[in-house]
């Protein structure tokens, strides 16, 4: 079954080292073998106020397992993830296909 990785962020200072991290982390999903099903701010927000603001990103990858393995890899924990630190409020989850 695939697996998701989803992050909902609200991106308040757009730093270099955010747009590193955006080029690196696209290059490591596509090492895991994920593709971007969603990526990006909403084209419009039809009811609430959360996701005003806010990008998504959707990562589907063949299986959970590989899901995880990208998340908590340690390319991704500690040469990618630390890139985006200081740019914004970022939340993100892994999902199961049911």
């Amino acid at each position: 079954m695939p697996g998701y990785v989803v992050a909902i962020a609200r991106i308040d200072n757009m730093t270099d080292g955010l747009k590193e991290y955006i080029g690196k982390a696209a290059a490591l999903s596509e090492e895991h073998g994920a593709e971007y099903v969603v990526r990006g701010p909403a084209k419009e927000v039809l009811e609430g106020d959360f996701l005003t603001g806010r990008s998504v990103v959707v990562s589907k990858f063949e299986t959970l397992e590989k899901a995880e393995a990208y998340y908590k890899s340690d390319a991704y924990q500690k040469e990618i993830k630390p890139l985006r630190e200081g740019s914004g409020v970022y939340d993100v989850a892994i999902f199961e296909a049911p």
